[in-house]
């Protein structure tokens, strides 16, 4: 049986679907409601776009305004030889921060406080800081009236005695496996030796390998016999 072309379809159910002689022939038309949402969600999704592309120039801008006006800066070495990643303490005090002996004891940096140092950041992979620990070694020798101290970045105990010994080290390395003084000092890279006065005050920074008259120098301008 053949539907008559010259019958005018009838919408069964007012939804839009068409019938031919009392069946769905299958073919769908949008109703004005459901042209009405297409409209509704292609508008929500245009105003989503710009939404989000607002935001991020919002963010952009004040980002670049924040970096801008930021004051929490602080100066880097640029001294010859220095490795320009680290902070620059000297005029500062030596941070008061808890570090550990060879056996394990928790000493605070407080207690270093009251005679002049001289303090090494120092690791035993480290060439540079293999290449100068003579130096200071030796100036240990040279300086009784300067306690010197070496700060270990990452070693063990076992492997910073043995590293000592190879060179004849005599004095005290302690721990910084956290990094909390590390950190507050703002050496990035090792070495960096400081020389600190009785008071607690970085008087001088040489950041990088030293060689003996640079460390005698040094010295000389900041505890002056």
């Amino acid at each position: 049986m053949r539907c008559d072309t010259n019958v005018r379809p009838v919408s069964g159910n007012g939804a839009g679907s068409d019938t031919c002689c009392g069946r769905d022939t299958g073919t769908t038309l949008p109703t004005r409601h459901h042209i009405g949402s297409l409209a509704a969600v292609r508008l929500r999704r245009q105003l989503l776009a710009r939404s989000l592309v607002i935001a991020m120039v919002i963010s952009l801008v004040v980002g670049w305004w924040w970096s801008g006006s930021n004051d929490d800066t602080y100066t880097l070495d640029s001294e010859a030889g220095s490795i320009a990643l680290n902070k620059v303490s000297t005029g500062g005090l030596l941070a008061v921060v808890d570090v550990r002996d060879a056996n394990g004891n928790i000493i605070s940096t407080d207690t270093l406080i009251g005679e002049p140092l001289v303090v090494n950041f120092w690791f035993s992979t480290c060439e540079p800081c293999r290449r100068e620990f003579p130096v200071l070694v030796a100036a240990d020798e040279s300086y009784p009236a300067l306690r010197f101290i070496g700060v270990n970045l990452n070693d063990t105990p076992a492997a910073a005695a043995s590293f000592a010994a190879e060179f004849g080290a005599t004095f005290e390395t302690f721990f910084d496996r956290d990094g909390r003084l590390t950190s507050a000092m703002g050496v990035a890279t090792a070495p960096v030796t400081l020389l600190v006065d009785a008071g607690g005050v970085v008087r001088r920074q040489l950041t990088g390998e030293i060689t003996r008259q640079m460390l005698d120098d040094a010295i000389a301008e900041v505890f002056p016999t």
